[in-house]
């Protein structure tokens, strides 16, 4: 085509072309500050040209596909360190709620409270027949207890709260899931005739990053361009199907724990939010609670062993102070025949004789077994007799105060990997004002010359007419 119609048809083509090149510079500009939003460029090419007698002509533009800049390294390294903050940020944040269970206030922490119990027994060494004594045993006894019972219902407090939130954190992985197989149907029949689904890439991109905080899956795109999603080998989505995760509840008898299974496999998530959480409760509060516990049943053999071969007020022997069948942190218990009776505290020694059960007491004045219970606060009896009632659980506090650091400096750690990331994926890839606005004048400048290209045609069709007419 040539002549006034082809300059009129090669004027429309730059005018629609600039006015698609203005319609991807505005979209990019209302979405600068979406979360997630990759630019996106338009492309031109020249129409091929036709021949004329000495020439071949150009037929004017095309605006090509509409194409989003690709940053998929960045991608994949930002889900990577999304996965370990996650695991970070979670550990960090159940740990600083443990460490308050050690912590106690003023005196009333656990390493305090056994002091006060072993110096209640040195008092009494100092008169074993005074009641006053007596009751001030059983009296530091029972906050003993209590304070054992406290930590151990805290931490089976935290124990439960942790099960609650794999169970919650399993149903937005399921939920993402779902949506990304949704996104997955749609992406694959937008670019089926050959187009790209760009805004739908995004969102589908920010949900797998959503997803990877919540545990570290792995990713791999299909030539449909669909997304397949994987845990450890089992494929929990890909183009036709979708797994959801299942969050079951299991008993030991003494502790409850949820499980993640899918297709029948039991998940062992080491990365993001849930395997934070379970690493929190499999590892470090399952460990701080046998150390408890080791406290506690260290405390009632020792203390048993002791008191069972000692003498109370009335001569008897044999009488256990904490009851021996309960020795855990969350049941141990004073016999209940000393609550009833202070006068069955035995401070003092003797002579047996098992054979003929003939037992004789060194008299109710001695303190030698009341001695002997107090000087357990600086005797080695745990670990291998390694170690004292104080410093073994002053070495538990020392953990439970290094593991809350250490993963308070690796949330920063990793916060500051993902913040560098998005600021080199936002400076590969975002949408910089500036760059949208140059671009935005230089398509203007092109469509008002183009629109003047119809002027001036039309000035010369109408130029022909009247010498024709």
């Amino acid at each position: 085509m040539s002549g006034i119609t082809g300059l009129l048809n090669i004027a429309k083509s730059a005018i629609l072309a600039q006015q698609a090149g203005m319609n991807v510079v505005s979209h990019n500009i209302a979405n600068a500050n979406t979360e997630g939003y990759s630019r996106q460029e338009i492309s031109f090419s020249g129409r091929p040209g036709l021949q004329n007698i000495e020439n071949i002509i150009g037929q004017g533009v095309d605006a090509g596909r509409v194409r989003q800049r690709q940053a998929e390294f960045a991608d994949r390294r930002i889900r990577s360190e999304m996965g370990l903050l996650g695991h970070s940020e979670t550990s960090r944040r159940i740990l600083e709620q443990i460490e308050t269970l050690f912590a106690g206030v003023g005196e009333s922490d656990l390493n305090a409270v056994m002091n006060k119990f072993f110096n209640s027994w040195e008092d009494l060494s100092s008169n074993p027949e005074s009641m006053e004594f007596r009751a001030q045993v059983i009296q530091k006894a029972r906050t003993l207890v209590d304070k054992f019972h406290s930590m151990a219902s805290g931490m089976n407090e935290v124990r439960k709260n942790i099960n609650f939130e794999i169970g919650s954190s399993v149903k937005d992985v399921n939920r993402i899931l779902s949506q990304i197989y949704d996104l997955n149907e749609t992406i694959e029949y937008a670019e089926s005739n050959g187009n790209t689904a760009n805004d739908l890439r995004d969102s589908r991109n920010l949900l797998l990053k959503e997803l990877s905080k919540k545990m570290d899956v792995d990713v791999q795109e299909t030539s449909a361009g669909a997304v397949q999603v994987s845990y450890d080998g089992i494929i929990l989505l890909d183009r036709r199907s979708l797994t959801e995760l299942d969050a079951t509840t299991v008993s030991d008898g003494t502790q409850s724990s949820t499980k993640i299974i899918a297709s029948g496999h039991e998940l062992t998530v080491t990365g993001g939010e849930i395997g934070g959480l379970l690493q929190v409760r499999d590892s470090y509060l399952t460990g701080y609670t046998n150390t408890i516990d080791d406290i506690a049943s260290s405390l009632v053999d020792n203390v048993n062993s002791h008191h069972s071969l000692g003498f109370d007020l009335n001569g008897d022997t044999d009488i256990n102070f904490f009851n021996p069948n309960v020795t855990n942190a969350d049941s141990i218990e004073i016999n209940l025949d000393i609550l009833n009776d202070a006068s069955k505290i035995a401070t003092a020694e003797g002579a047996h004789d098992w054979v003929n059960n003939v037992h004789t007491s060194n008299g109710p004045g001695d303190n030698t077994i009341a001695r002997r219970i107090a000087n357990l606060r600086d005797i080695k009896v745990l670990q291998d007799r390694s170690t004292t009632f104080s410093d073994y659980y002053n070495s538990l506090y020392a953990d439970v105060g290094f593991d809350t650091v250490d993963s308070q400096q690796n949330e920063e750690n990793h916060q500051l990997l993902v913040d560098q990331l998005e600021n080199y994926r936002d400076s590969t890839v975002g949408v910089s004002v500036d760059e949208e606005m140059a671009d935005m004048m230089k398509f203007q400048h092109s469509y008002t010359a183009a629109a003047r290209l119809v002027s001036v045609a039309n000035e010369m069709m109408t130029t022909l007419i009247n010498l024709v007419g």
